[in-house]
């Protein structure tokens, strides 16, 4: 029998045994089956034109369409959880960080002097800096939420049952629950992960800027910068385990909008 405090030694002999005799298994927990393989592989195409500072304009802008697949990724020591590990290359698919489409468009545009004073007192000096990033949604895998192949891992994918597995893609109807299923019980699905996306983001930003001169080489700066200007909904992926009376809906969404101000002084 094992007993709690027996030396480490002891322990890993017993453990051992354990793989020879199963009536020791419930004395010890999870074994950690480490593998030092995996493929992955990007492929992208960028896009980039840019007006240089004249006239007091200047113009950044690019545009990526990639598509990256790999094996299961993550930082942790014990890597990722291949579902069925007598099929690994089932769990090859799109990246975590895959976006098909990415747009980036910047400008800096300097407000110009002007011949009346007020005016130019006013208004001429300011820096005006917008910053919009779109881009295509992010890849999820739809789980059945339970062990139905017995195996004791998580994050079984279900069964794609319709052609069209979206809803109405608003965020309480993003997927249809017709659409997927359950696979029988001890089997794996063949539904790979990554397989679904969610919605586009629009991230919309302004920063506003201006130095004044108050003598010498000492300057008094104000900036005034607003993240998601048009305060747009940005929807996070949806609820993807089918046993879930959620499933399908969007559940959250990133800042609403957010300004801030800044003052600094140098001298």
């Amino acid at each position: 029998m094992y007993a709690p405090g027996a030396t480490t030694a002891t322990t890993n002999a017993r453990r051992f045994l354990a793989l020879r005799n199963p009536t020791y298994g419930p004395f010890y927990g999870t074994i950690g089956q480490l593998d030092d393989t995996g493929v992955a592989n990007y492929h992208g195409m960028l896009l980039s034109v840019q007006r240089r500072l004249r006239g007091g304009l200047s113009v950044l802008s690019n545009y990526t369409l990639s598509k990256c697949m790999s094996d299961p990724a993550t930082t942790e020591l014990t890597g990722p959880t291949i579902v069925d590990p007598n099929n690994p290359d089932l769990d090859y698919s799109a990246c975590d960080a895959d976006r098909r489409h990415v747009l980036n468009m910047s400008a800096v545009a300097y407000v110009p002097a002007f011949t009346n004073k007020t005016m130019n007192a006013i208004l001429s000096g300011w820096q005006i800096a917008p910053l919009v990033r779109w881009q295509s949604g992010s890849p999820f895998s739809v789980t059945t939420g339970v062990d139905n192949a017995l195996s004791g891992l998580g994050g079984q994918r279900a069964v794609q049952l319709l052609d069209d597995v979206y809803g109405d893609k608003t965020p309480n109807n993003y997927l249809s629950a017709a659409a997927f299923g359950s696979p029988p019980a001890g089997t794996y699905s063949t539904l790979a992960p990554n397989a679904y996306y969610g919605p586009s983001r629009l991230q919309n930003d302004l920063g506003i800027s201006r130095n004044f001169k108050v003598g010498g080489a000492r300057t008094f700066q104000f900036r005034w910068e607003i993240f998601n200007v048009i305060n747009k909904a940005n929807f996070n992926n949806p609820t993807t385990a089918i046993n879930s009376s959620n499933f399908g809906r969007i559940l959250s969404a990133g800042d609403p909008r957010i300004m801030q101000f800044g003052f600094k002084f140098d001298f």
